[in-house]
């Protein structure tokens, strides 16, 4: 009965962050209804969405990206204290794992330098990120090069800051737990999330 996105958005209001940008494409008109909870939000078109990857969302916003959280859409945050009005280095949420099969990352001194698809000792990548006002005046220029680099539009914007221009920057990983944030991949997760989706077969054979 919750929307995932208010989940995030509860969790931004509670820490007295009071703007708030959501950039849109597929269907982008019916985060419409959201204005009737939250009507001090604004939006920002995405037109590129449909062929590339969220650093196509950056892109649109790149010049706002300072003392900003920046999160992805396919998130049920379960613990709104994740988010504070201040931060105080750059930094993404990861859950500690001895083997991950999903998209990771590897940390030395609690600094992130790998990400990949699967690891060990490793953190699972959550798609709640902050960046502070020099990394973010760092990333209004980085942005635009990495998109039109080869394969650029399909990158995430994390892999910027990480291995496009890593030299450049020191992301923190920010420890949490799976039990504080649930990530949406597949129908069976949101069955694992909420019991009332589970799909019914229904046989109409005569």
């Amino acid at each position: 009965g919750i929307r995932l996105i208010d989940t995030m958005l509860d969790a931004v209001v509670a820490a007295g962050i009071n703007e708030i940008i959501i950039v849109r494409g597929h269907l982008g008109g019916e985060f419409d209804q959201l204005l009737e909870k939250y009507p001090h939000i604004r939006f920002v078109e995405n037109p590129h969405y449909k062929n590339t990857n969220n650093i196509s969302s950056a892109m649109v916003i790149r010049d706002l990206i300072k003392n900003a959280y920046v999160f992805e859409a396919d998130l049920f945050l379960n613990n709104h204290s994740l988010i504070q009005k201040y931060e105080y280095c750059s930094n993404i949420l990861g859950a500690w794992m001895e083997k991950d099969n999903d998209w990771c990352f590897n940390v030395n001194n609690g600094i992130i330098n790998r990400v990949g698809f699967g690891g060990v000792n490793c953190y699972h990548w959550y798609g709640v990120s902050y960046y502070s006002k020099e990394d973010g005046y760092k990333l209004e220029r980085h942005l635009p090069l990495a998109y039109n680099m080869e394969g650029g539009k399909k990158i995430f914007l994390e892999q910027v800051v990480i291995e496009t221009f890593k030299e450049e920057y020191k992301i923190c990983i920010r420890p949490c737990s799976c039990a504080e944030i649930f990530e949406i991949d597949t129908i069976s997760d949101l069955f694992k999330l909420d019991p009332n989706y589970e799909l019914k077969l229904v046989n109409t054979a005569k």
